[in-house]
């Protein structure tokens, strides 16, 4: 086990727009952030310093969906009117584009004014790319908390599909020590993290996941999703995954989920060490641990 070697365990209905008094859009989903009307409005490329080149192989429908879609950053409400002067469309085309986008929740109608405000997909989309992009930074304190209270290597992983991805991590202080991971992936069903979050999900979703036979990692890796399926049992009783010696027989490791305050999994905490420094006693006490500061931080995500 060398110092600097990385080593871890671890996965409706479109009703015709009508030019009125600009008004906000009565029952807009609370989320949506609301704009004061402070002056003349300006699209977003006139705001960037007048119209972008557009390459000629642009999908023109897709381009004029996505251009009406950015007026949102200027405005709270769009009218089909209002749209089709400021784009230089047709009433016809932005009523179409309004309705497909109001079909998938991009967009709500108001039913007194009759014009749109950003419906709950698009406010969703951006709070899943913004919380995605936060989870490590917000991570960090309880990744430090964990690798303090238990003096092991930790980290922060998460699923996809089949593998499980180390987004960060910090290395223990020992001298011997599990090393880090961070931009790896390995497959879930050999790993603490992977067990943890598989555990998360209903049995036909991971046997869709995986084939029946599993290709070996180590001698100790599970071989088949039934044998997996059994351990994942197991997991979902006691609130925390191990791995001993699945992903590298030199190391264990435990795991626990991170949810969120509405009950998502988001991800998987990790604390890993060597074999040889791990026993019954240590699991449970470093499962217990994994499992507190996975609570604490999942509290913080909304």
């Amino acid at each position: 086990m060398r110092n600097s070697d990385p080593h871890t365990a671890t996965y409706k209905r479109v009703r015709q727009g009508l030019d009125e008094p600009s008004v906000p859009c009565s029952g807009t989903v609370s989320r949506v952030t609301k704009h004061q009307d402070t002056g003349p409005r300006t699209s977003p490329d006139a705001a960037a310093g007048g119209e972008r080149p557009r390459p000629a192989n642009l999908i023109g429908a897709v381009d004029n969906v996505l251009r009406l879609l950015r007026l949102f950053e200027t405005r709270q409400v769009l009218r089909v009117n209002e749209v089709g002067r400021e784009m230089g469309l047709s009433r016809s085309t932005v009523h179409r584009m309004l309705a497909t986008l109001l079909q998938h929740d991009f967009v709500i109608q108001d039913p007194i004014s009759r014009g749109y405000c950003p419906g709950p997909a698009l406010v969703d989309i951006g709070l899943a790319v913004v919380q995605q992009m936060d989870i490590r930074v917000s991570a960090k304190p309880f990744l430090e908390a964990l690798k303090d209270e238990t003096g092991e290597t930790v980290h922060l992983a998460e699923l996809r599909d089949a593998e499980v991805v180390f987004l960060d991590g910090l290395e223990s202080d020992r001298l011997v020590r599990a090393g880090n991971r961070i931009g790896q992936s390995l497959p879930a069903y050999a790993t603490a993290a992977g067990k943890a979050l598989l555990a998360e999900l209903p049995d036909a979703d991971v046997r869709a996941l995986l084939p029946d036979r599993l290709p070996a990692v180590t001698d100790r890796s599970i071989r088949t999703v039934d044998r997996l399926l059994d351990e994942l049992d197991q997991v979902r009783d006691r609130g925390y995954s191990t791995n001993q010696g699945e992903s590298e027989e030199e190391l264990s490791a435990v795991a626990a989920p991170v949810r969120d305050r509405r009950g998502r999994t988001r991800a998987a905490l990790v604390t890993t060490a060597p074999r040889s420094r791990v026993d019954r006693a240590w699991i449970e006490r470093i499962g217990a641990a994994t499992i507190r500061v996975g609570t604490e931080f999942g509290a913080t995500l909304g």
